[in-house]
């Protein structure tokens, strides 16, 4: 299977973690998801237009994503601190 592009939303990438280790889970985990755009998330919901996202908790953040298949993409929409 070839990788897909992985696309993150401006917004979500200026509220993920700057630096440090979380930052390393949070961008190790988006690289991931080129190789691996089948990955579930913790849980899914339904966005605006109906279409199933994941959310995947990763370290203190929850990330946000949709695989487009037809397109080889990725897309990353929000990533946020994690509910406790």
């Amino acid at each position: 299977m070839q990788s897909y592009a992985v696309y993150i939303n401006e917004a979500a990438l200026a509220s993920a973690p700057r630096s440090g280790s979380q930052r390393q889970l949070v961008m190790r985990f988006v690289r991931a998801l080129a190789d691996n755009p089948f990955t579930t998330g913790d849980f899914s919901e339904k966005d605006e237009s109906g279409r199933t996202i994941q959310v995947k908790v990763v370290g203190r953040f929850a990330i946000t994503f949709w695989a487009n298949h037809a397109d080889c993409e990725v897309k990353v929409t929000h990533i946020k601190l994690a509910d406790k």
